[in-house]
């Protein structure tokens, strides 16, 4: 099977990306239901919009402490790795779950609010998008919430040393 190499600057680099196009598809949708599909004078918000208020926030609420709990899993796992790339690896898919179960909640509040007009909906989508903010990528972060050693660390400032393998998938 073959593989790719990055050294850490790529591999954060990549991540970070990755973190703001979720972010960037909360926004652009936001802003399209917002702005751009805005409901004539006819419209009247839908009467049964305080079901999909509470729905949107139980889901986002529920995704958030989800989101946590898979990603200390994770982290849990990868800090017994022995391999610095095994470790960097389980770092990253736990940053995609915790991103993407954020995400998710955040798209489907945002998808209730044209549904219904309701406001609130936006403000609920609005905390989504704050709490996936908060959760940018940081390289001192990572290194503290992986428990590197000293050598792993010297690893990690070193732009010559390739420190991630990754499995390319098969061309059909």
């Amino acid at each position: 099977m073959s593989t790719t190499q990055q050294n850490f600057k790529q591999y954060f680099s990549i991540l970070r990306l990755l973190h703001l196009s979720m972010m960037a598809a909360v926004v652009v949708l936001g802003l399209v239901a917002h702005f751009v599909l805005i409901p004539g004078p006819d419209f009247k918000p839908d009467e049964n919009g305080a079901f999909f208020i509470n729905i949107a926030a139980v889901y986002l609420a529920i995704a958030v402490a989800l989101s946590y709990w898979l990603f200390g899993m994770r982290l849990n796992a990868a800090k017994q790795q022995s391999n610095l790339s095994d470790k960097l690896n389980s770092y990253r898919s736990g940053t995609i779950l915790r991103f993407a179960l954020i995400e998710g909640a955040t798209l489907l509040t945002l998808v209730f609010y044209l549904l219904t007009g309701n406001l609130l909906l936006l403000g609920i989508a609005g905390i989504g998008l704050v709490v996936l903010v908060l959760h940018h990528p940081n390289p001192v972060k990572l290194k503290m919430d992986l428990d590197l050693s000293p050598a792993e660390l010297a690893r990690l400032e070193d732009d010559t040393d390739l420190v991630v393998q990754l499995p390319l998938a098969r061309k059909f």
